[in-house]
């Protein structure tokens, strides 16, 4: 590629994430509801990576873990007002706190939060979860492209901007599950 090639593709990408008005949602908002701390996060990770990235963060005392949305209200608050409705094309759809583990059978079962809340509230996209890339598998959450706030299973190759939520009240990664989650490759 020539500079003239990649001076255009650079400014391509800055103007993109000047001008998209979802990259603007990077401060940290308090949930009136819960008194949760949320934040979108534009680093690009693997689902593996935003997990690790948001166990390190704490805001005021409080520590991060990928956002775990258990309720309507929750997940229109996080998708509205956090990441500010359909999320960044340019980064893609952020990684959200569920996984799938190895004990799964079928595409719609055995799912977990990082914490060791109940994965019993769920808003699926229609067709999901499909478990569609078979070959590297779909086992980590992420709000679907596009999808106002429903969501996707997906394989964790492709690095994605990742939502923490931060709160005392919630007891951090549930070891026993995370354990047993399904190695990258099937």
């Amino acid at each position: 590629m020539n500079t003239n090639n990649k001076n255009w593709l650079l400014s391509l990408i800055l103007l993109a994430a000047v001008a998209h008005p979802g990259l603007a949602h990077a401060e940290v908002i308090q949930w009136e509801a819960n008194g949760h701390y949320y934040e979108y996060l534009e680093e690009l990770a693997t689902w593996e990576e935003a997990h690790i990235i948001a166990e390190n963060r704490t805001v005021n005392g409080n520590p991060g873990y990928l956002v775990t949305l258990t309720s309507q209200d929750e997940n229109d608050f996080v998708y509205y007002q956090v990441l500010g409705g359909d999320a960044p094309a340019p980064w893609g759809d952020p990684w959200i706190g569920g996984y799938q583990n190895s004990d799964h059978s079928a595409p719609d079962l055995n799912w977990h939060w990082v914490t060791t809340e109940d994965f019993d509230w769920v808003n699926w996209a229609p067709g999901e979860p499909n478990d569609f890339d078979e070959i590297y598998g779909e086992m980590y959450l992420q709000f679907t492209p596009g999808g106002g706030g429903m969501w996707n299973d997906h394989h964790s190759l492709n690095p994605k901007p990742m939502i923490i939520e931060y709160s005392n009240d919630v007891v951090a990664t549930d070891e026993s599950s995370w354990g047993s989650v399904k190695s990258l490759y099937r």
